[in-house]
């Protein structure tokens, strides 16, 4: 199977556990891993994936082992909610030491977070630093986790033995997205609201600063000036630098913008 093919046939896959809310049962000794509706192996599987392609995809951070099975990575949650590819691939045979040779596949795509925390600037200092990349990534969890699916009108509460109430799996996401709302609004806030789309492109459409900077008519460069401050503004609301309190953000920066 050639790059395209594989790409085409990753892309079905991906979707399919993706709005079929489906993880992958990992089964000894199985050449497929059947796909169960929400990891529910009451139900029917859904469909069967060839085990060396699950492995490869949770190799290359595509899947990722959970509770209750294989499922997509938050990174690809992302990518899908926000209309991107999944992935993009290259593939490549690869001689073995027996002879023999086989297909490896590499992700080829990094995330813009991800490209800019590898550059350095012209003294070679990294162009974020640690505190700031934590911080986009924390940004990038609350953005995912606040723009997950709707919880399904059969969303209840149990009763204990005991009488008391025990949340359920769609209130513990309904209460997960309500959080990640409150923190998305409280970091939105820290600053002006230039600087809260500038992380939405960057962190959440994974936009590149180039194509904002012409879309905004900004100077060449301005846009990871901005960047950094819209950063410096997570990073203390969300407490990234070690020692140091969260929360700290509630007044905006002046001249930030």
């Amino acid at each position: 199977m050639n790059g395209d093919a594989y790409r085409r046939k990753t892309e079905q896959l991906v979707r399919s556990l993706y709005f079929g809310k489906a993880l992958l049962r990992r089964e000894a000794g199985a050449t497929h891993w059947p796909a169960y509706k929400k990891g529910d192996r009451r139900t029917r599987p859904l469909f069967l994936v060839p085990v060396v392609d699950a492995q490869c995809l949770i190799d290359d951070g595509v899947l990722e082992i959970k509770e209750k099975g294989v499922g997509l990575s938050d990174e690809t949650c992302r990518r899908l909610l926000y209309g991107q590819s999944a992935r993009e691939i290259v593939a490549q045979q690869e001689d073995l030491a027996d002879g023999h040779r086989r297909i490896v596949r590499r992700n080829i795509r990094l995330g813009m977070v991800d490209r800019l925390s590898r550059r350095r600037d012209r003294n070679g200092q990294p162009l974020l630093t640690d505190a700031q990349i934590t911080a986009a990534h924390r940004y990038t969890a609350d953005l995912l986790r606040a723009c997950e699916g709707q919880v399904g009108s059969g969303a209840s509460l149990s009763d204990r033995v005991d009488g008391s109430r025990a949340h359920d799996g769609a209130e513990r996401r309904a209460l997960a997205r309500i959080d990640a709302n409150r923190s998305l609004a409280a970091a939105r806030a820290a600053g002006p609201p230039k600087l809260a789309r500038l992380l939405d492109a960057v962190c959440g459409a994974d936009e590149r600063l180039e194509a904002i900077e012409r879309a905004e008519h900004w100077a060449r460069g301005m846009g990871l000036d901005l960047l950094r401050i819209a950063l410096d503004l997570l990073v203390a609301h969300y407490g990234t630098v070690p020692g140091e309190r969260a929360g700290r953000c509630e007044q905006p920066r002046r001249g930030a913008a």
